[in-house]
């Protein structure tokens, strides 16, 4: 007894610990996901089968025993696929039975279109027909297949009948019966025992003992099965039962998964995670699951599935179209940002190639502007160089004469000018050379800023006029006329003259001078 209880707190333990683990996450949508765009590969062995079956019954022509085995094994193939093609070939398998006249395969084949007839909706038909299976003698050895048709039978009708109390009590009962005296002719150790069992006991509120037993099943059973589906989606009604919702999502996507391995197109259980999904607030996947089971039970022609979905569908949908609808604003509203954003950034673009030219401009100005410097440099050094020179030629002959005693010529020679003249004509030649070199256009410059008929003619190209040449220190930023009087060897009254001059000669008297100060600059 200790040793039962023991065990009994263990298995609900590992249980409770599963519950943990098992809960519905983003990898067992993944999966699923995956598997839905899987299906149409799945689909295609299916047929593949379903050819070879063909293929058979056509080259069995001349035996009416294999060709009823064809025909039946196509309708099992169709069965949860193509509902409608599944009925044709049990009608085919019934027609030939019947020219056999063997009470066996009629009733093996009338047990094949019952099950059809239940997935197909068609209850009053399915029930018709198994009343009249039961009124025959049905052999031990289909005795089991009569019990699950009738389970299955009533299992639809159930489903069906949720909502009215009396007709689902009615029919459950029927179903729990059939299941109960199935489980009777099958073999302890399989799969299907297991599963009946498990599904007896949460008929009977055994829960514990069913979902150790469905657990079983989901552990060891190869998720291509139906056995497989089913024990999931047994354990997510159990689950649901509880209140253990995202647990009760994860075994909907296990079975969900199976299903679309078999192809399975009759199926319950990716509805119903499309509407836990849905109470979640996972709009899209909502939607691309019962999308997804409505295709396969049109596919299948499964009337019941069909019903079910069609009343869900619209709630999903509608959500779906708002959730899309939420988005096309958003993505509106993301464009126009975009947009804001572009423009701002074009904008700022602009402004940094715009200031980036202008750097580029300064630089090339300033390069300018050093390169003018250098020149100013090197003339300066010239000049230099070239006074230096002078006056050591000067200093040689001052130092010769006086050793020759010639005191009275070299006296003579300081007092002429002509030395003086050569030293300053060098210098207005050098200096000329130069700031022309630099300013190469400063004589037609100068004359467009004075009238025409004042225009200055230069007699000597290459040289400067001294009106020019006043001009000229003037633009080399030297306006204190006292230091251009001592360049040129001139009084300063000569220099404010010749200044007030040319002004005169001006067409903007009062801005000649700022006109001339322009002439060369790189703005």
């Amino acid at each position: 007894m200790l040793k039962s209880i023991i065990l009994l707190i263990l298995s609900l333990f590992s249980i409770g610990l599963a519950n943990a683990q098992n809960a519905l996450s983003d990898k067992d949508l993944e999966l699923l996901d995956k598997e839905i765009e899987q299906k149409a590969i799945y689909d295609k062995a299916k047929i593949a089968r379903i050819d070879s079956l063909k293929n058979n019954a056509l080259t069995s022509t001349t035996d009416d025993h294999k060709r009823f085995e064809a025909y039946f094994d196509l309708g099992k193939e169709y069965e949860t696929f193509i509902s409608d093609s599944a009925l044709f070939y049990f009608d085919k398998a019934l027609s030939i039975s019947n020219t056999l006249k063997d009470s066996t395969l009629i009733i093996c084949a009338n047990l094949g279109r019952i099950k059809t007839l239940a997935i197909l909706g068609y209850f009053m038909e399915g029930i018709t027909a198994l009343n009249k299976v039961e009124s025959s003698t049905i052999p031990e050895s289909l005795k089991g297949e009569w019990l699950d048709t009738s389970r299955q039978l009533y299992a639809y009708i159930t489903t069906y009948a949720y909502g009215n109390k009396e007709l689902y009590d009615k029919y459950n009962k029927l179903l729990n019966y059939y299941r109960d005296k199935q489980i009777e002719y099958l073999d302890e150790d399989s799969p299907t025992y297991k599963l009946f069992l498990a599904e007896h006991y949460v008929a009977n509120n055994e829960i514990v003992k069913a979902k150790l037993l469905f657990g079983e099943l989901i552990d060891e059973i190869h998720a291509n099965s139906n056995i497989y589906a089913r024990a999931a989606h047994n354990m997510a009604s159990i689950k649901k039962s509880e209140n253990k919702q995202d647990v009760a999502a994860h075994y909907m996507a296990l079975a969900a998964m199976s299903d679309i391995k078999c192809s399975v197109k009759e199926t319950m259980a990716i509805q119903e995670l499309a509407i836990h999904l849905y109470n979640k607030g996972d709009i899209k996947h909502a939607y691309n699951y019962i999308s997804s089971s409505l295709a396969d039970a049109v596919f299948c022609n499964a009337r019941l599935r069909t019903a079910e979905v069609s009343k869900i569908i619209p709630l999903i949908d509608g959500a779906y179209k708002k959730e899309l609808e939420k988005q096309r604003e958003t993505l509106v509203f993301t464009n126009f940002l975009v947009g804001i954003l572009t423009v701002g950034l074009i904008i700022i673009i602009v402004v940094v190639v715009g200031q980036s030219n202008r750097a580029k401009q300064a630089r090339q100005e300033l390069k300018k502007a050093n390169s003018i410097k250098e020149e100013y440099i090197g003339h300066f050094l010239d000049i230099c160089s070239i006074y230096m020179e002078r006056l050591d030629n000067f200093s040689k002959i001052v130092t010769r004469k006086i050793t020759a005693g010639q005191v009275e010529e070299l006296l003579k020679m300081a007092k002429t000018n002509k030395f003086t003249e050569g030293q300053h004509k060098q210098f207005y030649d050098v200096f000329d050379a130069t700031f022309l070199h630099i300013y190469p256009t400063f004589i037609d410059d100068f004359n467009k800023l004075l009238l025409p008929e004042e225009q200055i003619t230069i007699k000597e190209p290459g040289h400067l006029s001294t009106e020019l040449r006043i001009y000229a220190f003037l633009r080399m930023g030297v306006e204190d006329s006292n230091k251009i009087a001592s360049f040129l060897n001139y009084s300063v009254n000569t220099i404010y003259t010749y200044r007030n001059k040319i002004k005169n000669k001006a067409k903007d008297r009062e801005n000649f001078e700022e006109n001339v100060m322009k002439i060369g600059s790189f703005s």
